[in-house]
């Protein structure tokens, strides 16, 4: 399914008024190419299923199930279509230089200017999709969304900051603009729905563990004042966690599993988890 963003027409006949037309469509195909590379990609790696959005400034492929991949496979699909492009861009580099082809020294830029932007560590590029994988390597997934995040949020503004400095030097630079937007856009969103992901995850995981037949643990010791939503967000994206509570004197209280806690949400509210223990015991008993 192809969808095209609202902001995507008015921003096409903008650029066609001030004077961009053959490179335009040629720069939009070269980014349904990068697209439908990741898409390939992925169905090497199993994944099918697929939608793409067109955007003001390109467009973005979403995945059925991708939010279920490891890091390591992440990082390969998020890296295949830069990749795809460098050696696009070295293959039409060649053709202009010895054979002086049409348009192969646009497709030679475009290519390039593409498969560098792409690598930029900041949402929704693949480069603030590698950045976050090979963090989760190291530390949880929120963790690892938060730094990926706020490092967004930096190159966000600080491409701002450059595109009111050209406007005063009266360079305009409407991209650059677009371009900032849209990291910061994607960064809120992204803020946003890490909440949800995370519940999603733990429901995934026993589908992931029944057609497994088995996944991977990791026991974790919380503090009894700590809230539902706060050992949720310390939930691991691809591992099966388990809580130990323990008191201010670390002292075992009670044992809680990552399933208990959603389902302590939905019904009590987000309380602490000394509270939720002591209505899991009244229910018991």
């Amino acid at each position: 399914m192809i969808k095209v963003n609202k902001f995507f027409f008015p921003y096409f006949i903008f650029l066609i008024l001030i004077g961009f037309k053959g490179q335009i469509i040629m720069a939009f195909l070269i980014v349904i190419f990068h697209e439908f590379v990741h898409y390939f990609t992925s169905l090497i790696l199993g994944f099918s299923g697929f939608a793409i959005e067109i955007l003001p400034i390109g467009a973005r492929l979403a995945l059925k199930g991708i939010d279920e991949v490891s890091p390591k496979q992440d990082i390969i699909i998020s890296l295949s279509a830069p990749l795809f492009n460098l050696i696009m861009a070295i293959f039409f580099y060649y053709l202009y230089k010895n054979y002086k082809f049409n348009y192969s020294f646009l497709l030679y830029k475009g290519n390039l200017t593409l498969g560098i932007f792409n690598l930029i560590p900041a949402f929704p590029l693949d480069g603030g999709r590698i950045l976050r994988s090979i963090l989760s390597l190291k530390t949880i997934y929120k963790k690892a969304n938060e730094i990926t995040i706020k490092t967004s949020i930096i190159q966000g503004l600080i491409l701002l900051c450059i595109s009111i400095i050209l406007i005063i030097f009266n360079i305009n630079n409407i991209n650059i603009i677009a371009i900032a937007l849209l990291i910061l856009y994607s960064s809120k969103k992204e803020k946003e729905r890490i909440v949800y992901i995370i519940m999603g995850d733990i429901i995934k995981k026993k589908y992931k563990f029944l057609k497994q037949g088995y996944i991977e643990n990791k026991n974790l010791s919380i503090n009894y004042k700590n809230d539902l939503i706060t050992a949720l967000s310390i939930v691991d994206k691809n591992k099966y966690i388990i809580f130990t509570v323990l008191d201010n004197d670390m002292k075992f209280m009670d044992i809680i599993y990552e399933e208990e806690l959603i389902e302590g949400l939905k019904i009590h509210g987000n309380i602490t988890i000394e509270e939720f223990i002591n209505i899991r015991e009244e229910n018991i008993y």
